[in-house]
């Protein structure tokens, strides 16, 4: 299916497409030059295929994509993960996880990847994702840490406030830019309910610029 995959994406690549593309991305990856609709058609298309895989055999596809030169590959993977996770979320996957967020990493893949998958795992299995979170808390990839940030983006009024509060005091020093991102997009998203804790929190936790702005884009001036 791997390979059936690749030479789809081949056939339907453009060359002049993938330099916008890459540029895009920062020049961080190679592109073969497929946008969205048509990449996700290509894997519609062996998604029953999909669909019939053991876990293992899931992981191995998922693997191989992760490996590909080409970032629409990636894609592909998010694309497979996403299509039936909530279905197919099993207690062991927690380790491949983890290896997706902290290799090839960029927000065009981490931003799905967590708000969707890793959001759920942790709703179905959230005792060994805690123990997890405390080694990503205290790990020095910042992806991870953003990951922390915005895991429970999907929630609404299921988000553990005090958990959030926790992590963006952990965070909030570090300046990198896809963390500060990260803070002000996790209270933004709280802010459309509960737009007094927002404020609250902007101001106990001192935030200040992009972390700030984005917060309270969607909260009233007092």
């Amino acid at each position: 299916m791997f390979q059936q995959i690749v030479s789809e994406l081949e056939r339907i690549r453009d060359p002049e497409r993938a330099p916008a593309m890459e540029a895009y991305m920062k020049n961080r990856f190679a592109f073969l030059g497929v946008t969205a609709a048509p990449r996700k058609d290509v894997f519609t298309s062996f998604k029953n295929e999909w669909c019939t895989l053991e876990a293992s055999q899931r992981w191995d596809f998922i693997t191989e994509c992760w490996q590909h030169d080409a970032r629409e590959l990636q894609y592909i993977a998010i694309d497979a993960l996403l299509c039936d996770h909530k279905k197919r979320t099993e207690v062991s996957d927690l380790p491949q996880l983890e290896f997706l967020i902290t290799q090839k990493s960029w927000w065009d893949t981490i931003d799905l990847l967590v708000t969707h998958v890793i959001g759920n795992y942790a709703k179905c299995f959230p005792q060994v994702f805690a123990e997890t979170a405390t080694d990503w808390e205290n790990s020095s990839n910042f992806w991870l840490h953003r990951s922390l940030l915005i895991y429970q983006l999907k929630w609404k009024q299921q988000t553990n406030l005090a958990l959030l509060q926790y992590y963006i005091g952990r965070f909030k020093w570090n300046k990198e830019f896809f963390v500060q991102k990260a803070i002000g997009w996790a209270l933004r998203e709280v802010s459309k309910w509960n737009p007094e804790w927002v404020r609250e929190v902007v101001v106990s936790e001192n935030l200040q610029g992009l972390a700030k702005r984005e917060a309270l884009k969607y909260v009233a001036a007092d």
